[in-house]
């Protein structure tokens, strides 16, 4: 198989990459342990459940998903998946010359699956700028390029895109929701953090995105809700501080935050904030999206449960309440991190190695049970 998207680039919460454990042993053993450890609902490789993938159900990886991933990913009916592709793995070095085959790979693999592709491009390119965070905003080389990188993307993917000429042997599922960054309101993927230079991206994103695809919908990048210690702006006050920026209103469809929090009720108290920003400023109609939410199974970090029961736990109680407010906050989709653990010995975020559906050898965690129970039975 043709790497994922993600082999060539680095997720922003992981650090090096490791194929998945789905993909390190026969699918017919993994069916063995799906008898056993999803209560003998078993899938056919490719097969979803007959009602198909639900896409407010959605997941993001930390390292390549195999195909055997997106199998079981599509048989448990999770619909959405959010590609986080470094701009520099598709333009390595600004000759024009893009390469697409990674993003091929994984549109056919969700494509062949009926799951929705939510693609996020970020990270400044070491050809273009000695700071991966810094705004592709700068001068007009940094423009030029930003606007090549995703007018080829949409033309490629989008509508009536050449990849989908290309391969008429696919059904045809153009991508749809475009993300525009990721967490700029804390240093980590933005410096300086900027609400009129996040504005400013946002908005030439938009424009060259709709004059590319007219059905295309734009996202905002996910806004960390709470940053510690001078890490950023909240997300409360960064939407606020957008909505006061000329022509932010019209440079997107859809609004997205990342509420992690220690308990369910403060990450749906961190998410209200932001729809009721939307409705003061007249944008009711607009839907959000919680783009990355998650717990560990680990007991030492600030978002670990301390245990794999905990987790499973802590899964339920998020979408159940997630579920139950769906309405009030126009919610599109919820994006569970992560997929799959990482070894113990990954450089990573301080809560991320257990965040995992799947723990590292790909055996189903509890969790993935939890997660189960809703996407079966909505």
């Amino acid at each position: 198989m043709t790497p994922s998207a993600e082999e060539n680039q680095v997720d922003h919460r992981s650090g090096p990459q490791r194929r998945s454990g789905f993909g390190l042993v026969p699918f017919a053993l993994l069916l063995g342990l799906l008898i056993i450890l999803v209560g003998g609902r078993v899938p056919a490789a490719g097969a979803a459940d007959e009602s198909g993938p639900s896409p407010f159900f959605g997941i993001l990886a930390q390292q390549p998903m195999s195909e055997d991933d997106f199998d079981t990913m599509a048989w448990g009916r999770l619909g959405s998946y959010r590609a986080t592709i470094k701009w520099e793995s598709v333009d390595r070095n600004g000759d024009g010359d893009m390469d697409w085959g990674a993003v091929d790979s994984l549109v056919r693999e969700t494509a062949e699956r009926g799951i929705e592709l939510l693609p996020v491009f970020y990270d400044t390119p070491s050809w273009l700028a000695g700071n991966r965070r810094r705004l592709p905003i700068f001068n007009g080389y940094a423009r030029y390029h930003w606007k090549t990188l995703l007018r080829e993307a949409v033309d490629r993917y989008g509508t009536d895109g050449t990849f989908w000429r290309e391969h008429a042997e696919l059904p045809e599922r153009p991508i749809r929701y475009w993300q525009v960054w990721n967490e700029p309101n804390i240093k980590y993927w933005a410096k300086p953090v900027s609400v009129p230079k996040y504005a400013r991206l946002l908005g030439i994103s938009a424009r060259v995105i709709r004059n590319a695809d007219p059905n295309a919908k734009v996202v905002t990048a996910g806004l960390y809700s709470r940053p510690r210690n001078g890490a950023g702006i909240r997300a409360r006050k960064f939407i606020e501080r957008l909505y006061r920026q000329p022509g932010f209103r019209r440079s997107f469809d859809i609004a997205a935050i990342h509420p992690y929090a220690g308990t369910t009720r403060k990450s749906v108290r961190r998410t209200f904030p932001i729809r009721e920003v939307m409705d003061r400023f007249g944008q009711t109609g607009k839907r959000l999206m919680v783009t990355e939410l998650g717990w560990g199974s680990d007991a030492s970090t600030s978002f670990g449960t301390g245990s794999l029961e905990a987790q499973a736990e802590q899964l339920t109680s998020a979408y159940r309440a997630y579920l139950r407010h769906r309405r009030e906050l126009r919610l599109k989709a919820v994006y569970w991190f992560s997929w799959s653990d990482l070894p113990p010995e990954t450089v990573t975020c301080s809560f991320c190695r257990e965040t995992g559906l799947f723990d590292v050898d790909g055996r189903a965690k509890p969790a993935w049970q939890s997660l189960l129970d809703f996407t079966h039975d909505i």
